[in-house]
């Protein structure tokens, strides 16, 4: 298997990769990178960030033409990458024959195992609670130890949000919807929605999720 990467910077040497770093000052920018990329005939491409409609059309024709490639984009949900790209002057026929799937992630605070405490739930996870029909909600927080500083966080987990482009989102596609319908046409579970889950299981706060998620 060939895999080859252009990225700015290269902050990870893996093995059994050829993995190129963007040189803008030598005329190596994304677009350039990924030409290159393209004539060696790899199997998968990743480039690291798609910021034009050059490197954007040259990654969806590297799809077109049978490599697989995986991207960044910077959006606010997975549903906006496409009226991104469409944005950028992408031909929707072209978004819609190429991209597979999309996704989107932030980052929440976990709760310290070494300090994690129940607690009583919080008036908002009671309204979350409500809403998906539970009954028992349990809560918990980290009560502050060594292991985190006192803080009552030690590391961070992803909330996600995934979309399956289906034969359905592909005609969808073709009309430039706006993300929201994208997202509702594609029942996605949204960022707030899989952070809930992480705080009914105890790895994260409502009040991290409620951070980097908008109301559903």
């Amino acid at each position: 298997l060939k895999i080859i990467t252009v990225e700015d910077p290269v902050e990870y040497q893996l093995q059994g990769i050829c993995q190129i770093q963007v040189n803008p000052k030598r005329g190596l920018n994304f677009a350039e990178g990924l030409r290159s990329i393209v004539r060696q005939d790899p199997d998968v491409i990743m480039v690291g960030e798609i910021r034009d409609k050059e490197t954007a059309e040259i990654a969806i024709r590297a799809a077109l033409t049978g490599h697989l490639v995986f991207s960044t984009l910077h959006t606010n949900s997975a549903a906006g990458a496409i009226p991104r790209l469409t944005d950028m002057g992408v031909d929707p026929f072209l978004v819609s024959s190429s991209v597979n799937g999309i996704l989107a992630q932030r980052l929440v605070r976990k709760i310290c195992k070494q300090c994690r405490q129940e607690h009583e739930p919080t008036s908002e996870e009671k309204v979350l609670a409500k809403w998906q029909h539970i009954d028992d909600v349990k809560s918990y927080r980290g009560a502050g130890c060594e292991k985190c500083g006192g803080t009552g966080y030690r590391g961070r987990v992803g909330v996600f949000e995934f979309i399956v482009v289906t034969d359905e989102i592909r005609q969808i596609i073709l009309e430039k919807p706006s993300a929201s319908r994208i997202a509702k046409s594609a029942k996605v579970t949204t960022f707030r929605e899989d952070g809930w889950e992480k705080v009914k299981k105890g790895i994260s706060t409502i009040e991290e999720v409620l951070r980097v998620s908008e109301e559903d």
